[in-house]
């Protein structure tokens, strides 16, 4: 990872499994980590720690930011447990499939799999509620960290003068101005919450203006650079749900299919939050109230070529949102605790009992499975013999054409290859199909095929495996290219070579 820094300090990033193509994909976090990693940290401490911290950080300032605003330890305790245990349904959908019994404690325990993981699942549970997409998406705890950041600055900001919050604004605007290489869509979220707050909070708009202005300013040209491939915002009604609605008949229909949608992916979340919208104290509703359009705005458009990318705007609205939830239920524990009528306590406390379990049990259930995830170790640089002569006989730049998609010896040596797993390619914005040019220079075996794209694509290797077995990779004849050219390095079991392109194209005909 850090050997690909060299791209960077020579003026040309580049996504490293999509290489020779300009960056479509936020990088600023990977890229301190790679800077860790060269300055010589371990590389799992340099992707951990830095995450680890974002994530900590988010869980202090939701517990800060439910304390300021509403002046209860226990509902800024409550609203950390809602954001570790999701509300969604999903639970429903795991006892379909483990039945209630008296072994439920010990399913739930060694539970393995999400019960609920769409679009890529069936049902219309999100697989984005869970820990998961924390630990899978290491830069998206920080980004949020730091926008709750900015939020509990700015409601707990006193009368400062002019100047005072000219001052403040300065480093703010600097560090938002990096999001764009940071994290884009938070960066949507802060842009959301600075609106509202301009018109909700008239004594910080002097702060609010000079951040805006220096967040665009060093933003602005981040866009730029970050370029795509294809019109990434659209009218994308319905989120992950967009083709079952347009197959409706009527808007009725479509709206209340997205109302089940949303039930059953905020459950009981979705019930309190809007009856506590309109209970909460006033500055409280001040300070929250920008959900609602963070909320509806990705329910209407899509900001990248995945829909479901705009999840990040969701699980932002229920982290908030999850603050009334815990206002509610602490409210009503309260009321009747006042009233000290045990005929009415029992059952009142029994129903918020049961309430609290309905809303955390399928995060109980998801925090099992990323408990219980495999374990599987990756030969690194000095135990992987192939990785390790790529590192020591290859330039950095070099681009591979890979006979592999995952972990492949390239990548851990620090070089770019070809095409990574198309998926992670095209959900980053890399909307070109590169499979059929990846097909041609493994299967054409003609020098005047393939030798123009390793030129096009600036490729000076290419690895050779035997690949029978995996479908979604070129048919590779190990054997013709053993037999047809030298190789610049072959593995002991002589199941892996690589190849120079020169060698390959030594014997191609002139035009």
């Amino acid at each position: 990872m850090g050997d690909n820094l060299t791209r960077f300090f020579h003026g040309t990033v580049q996504y490293p499994i999509f290489p020779d193509a300009p960056i479509r994909y936020h990088y600023l976090f990977f890229m301190v980590v790679g800077i860790l990693e060269k300055l010589g940290l371990r590389i799992d401490w340099a992707l951990n720690i830095p995450s680890a911290l974002g994530l900590f950080g988010v869980i202090v300032l939701l517990y800060l930011l439910a304390k300021q605003l509403f002046h209860s330890v226990a509902i800024g305790v409550l609203t950390i447990i809602f954001f570790l245990f999701n509300g969604s349904l999903a639970f429903l959908q795991f006892f379909t499939l483990h039945p209630l019994s008296v072994n439920s404690l010990s399913d739930i325990i060694h539970a393995n799999a999400f019960p609920a993981f769409a679009p890529w699942g069936p049902g219309l549970v999100s697989a984005f509620w869970n820990l998961n997409i924390f630990t899978n998406q290491r830069h998206l705890a920080p980004a949020f960290a730091i926008v709750l950041l900015f939020i509990y600055t700015i409601i707990k900001d006193k009368s400062y003068t002019p100047k005072q919050q000219i001052l403040r604004a300065i480093p703010w605007g600097i560090v938002l101005g990096l999001f764009p290489f940071f994290h884009p869509p938070a960066l949507f979220i802060v842009a959301i919450f600075m609106i509202c707050y301009f018109f909700l909070y008239p004594r910080s708009r002097i702060f609010l203006i000079t951040v805006g202005v220096l967040t665009l300013m060093i933003a602005l040209p981040q866009f730029a650079h970050i370029q795509s491939e294809a019109k990434i915002t659209q009218w994308y009604p319905g989120y992950i749900v967009h083709n079952e609605l347009l197959s409706l008949s009527s808007p009725f229909r479509m709206i209340w299919y997205m109302i089940v949608f949303w039930w059953q992916n905020f459950g009981i979340h979705s019930i309190l939050i809007l009856i506590g919208f309109f209970i909460i104290p006033k500055n409280a509703r001040r300070a929250i109230v920008p959900i609602l359009p963070i909320f509806i705005i990705p329910n209407l458009f899509k900001f990248a070529v995945e829909a479901s990318a705009n999840h990040k705007f969701f699980n932002f609205v229920i982290m908030l949102g999850a603050m009334i939830s815990a206002y509610v239920l602490v409210s009503i524990f309260q009321i009747i605790r006042k009233r000290k009528n045990i005929l009415l306590s029992i059952p009142v406390t029994f129903f918020l009992s049961i309430i609290l379990l309905a809303l955390t049990l399928s995060g109980i259930i998801d925090f099992f499975v990323v408990k219980n995830d495999i374990k599987g170790t990756i030969a690194d640089i000095g135990a992987n013999e192939t990785a390790t002569w790529i590192a020591n006989n290859t330039p950095p730049s070099a681009i591979f054409l890979n006979s592999s998609y995952l972990y492949h010896p390239a990548s851990i040596a620090g070089r770019a290859i070809f095409l990574g797993w198309p998926y992670f390619a095209w959900s980053a914005g890399y909307t070109q199909n590169r499979a059929p040019e990846m097909d041609t220079m493994y299967e054409s075996h003609d020098p005047n095929l393939m030798c123009p794209l390793f030129e096009q694509y600036h490729i000076s290797y290419i690895t050779v495996e035997d690949v029978t077995n995996d479908h979604d990779l070129p048919h590779i004849d190990l054997s013709y290219f053993l037999q047809t050219y030298t190789p610049a390095f072959i593995t002991k079991n002589k199941q892996l070579a690589i190849f120079t392109t020169k060698e390959l194209c030594q014997n191609r005909s002139k035009p």
